[in-house]
């Protein structure tokens, strides 16, 4: 018991993703004894679904900002994902269902080449980067698909978002890659490299960390994570849009902080992100169900990444007193 004890005292992210997952319980049982609509299996089965692109993108925010980093240029990727789905994966032709994903997943490859390059080799500040990436990204969704519309191969969607009762094909694939990232990060040298270089870059590189590739590693899968979001999205809605993704960049940055990943780096769980980004698509469910105004509820996400940052950096600072005394 001891020690246990001495290993969550060390690990005071753990006790943050307790603490919102004990929340993610409340908020649930309330609404289930408020709303009879919303206890329903339907609802419940929609909820979780639809919190799964959401956890997707947000694990790929993870690693990247976990390596000290941080890419604003995830919801334009979703954006153009779906758009390149709708223009390419309409017809029943299986080998040009096939190219459509690999031709969303290499741009997506592409996108986080450019943005790890820019930050590694031309030295431009990660936030400065993946705006600028953004704003290009924004463009060429538009050019692609200046309104949402194509189309997604009906047969091919129904597969991507098959439901069984709660479990769904979205949550499948969201556990999938949560077990592929996870092992990534806690398994491999490029995962403990990420780690160090967050701590301290310097040290890293003196160590014989390969910084800059492994950032490079960092920024790709952060798209190609966006890419599975992005494809997600396309499947449910059967048609592209070249907005959808919107808002996914700064939610996945709230999830990532939510679930107790440090914005300076180097600290960080992924079932935290998981469980934030749950957080996050209950709350906007249950303030849709409310009919709570589209305004208040970007008050209320804006409101509750502050409130986690103040939270973990009082936390953070009780800690280093506590390990200091």
């Amino acid at each position: 018991m001891e020690r246990l004890r001495r290993k969550f005292s060390a690990t005071p992210q753990l006790s943050s993703v307790l603490t919102i997952c004990l929340l993610l319980v409340v908020i649930f049982l309330s609404m289930c004894a408020y709303s009879e609509s919303y206890r329903s299996l339907y609802n419940i089965t929609n909820v979780l679904a639809q919190c799964a692109p959401l956890a997707c993108v947000s694990l790929g925010q993870t690693i990247v900002i976990i390596s000290g980093g941080i890419d604003l240029s995830v919801g334009s990727t979703i954006s153009v994902c779906t758009a390149i789905a709708a223009r390419l994966m309409g017809g029943d032709n299986p080998a040009q269902i096939a190219f459509g994903v690999l031709a969303v997943f290499a741009f997506a490859a592409l996108v986080g080449l450019v943005n790890g390059t820019c930050v590694t080799r031309l030295k431009v500040p990660p936030m400065i980067t993946t705006l600028c990436t953004s704003t290009i990204l924004n463009g060429v969704a538009l050019w692609i698909l200046p309104v949402a519309g194509g189309k997604i191969n009906p047969s091919f969607a129904r597969v991507v978002y098959k439901k069984w009762d709660v479990l769904s094909m979205p949550l499948i694939l969201m556990f999938l890659l949560f077990l592929a990232v996870r092992y990534l990060m806690y398994s491999t040298r490029t995962g403990k490299s990420l780690y160090a270089i967050g701590q301290n870059r310097t040290i890293a590189a003196s160590m014989g960390v390969k910084t800059d590739r492994s950032c490079v590693k960092a920024y790709v899968i952060a798209a190609l994570c966006a890419a599975v979001t992005g494809l997600l999205l396309a499947c449910r809605m059967r048609v592209g849009d070249p907005t959808c993704g919107t808002t996914y960049g700064m939610d996945s940055i709230a999830a990532t902080v939510i679930g107790g990943t440090s914005l300076a780096g180097g600290t960080g769980l992924l079932s935290g992100t998981v469980v934030g980004a749950f957080l996050i698509g209950m709350l906007s469910n249950v303030m849709n169900i409310l009919e709570v105004n589209q305004f208040y509820q970007y008050v209320m996400k804006g409101a509750l990444l502050i409130g986690a940052m103040v939270i973990y950096s009082i936390s953070d600072r009780l800690e280093v007193r506590r390990r200091a005394s």
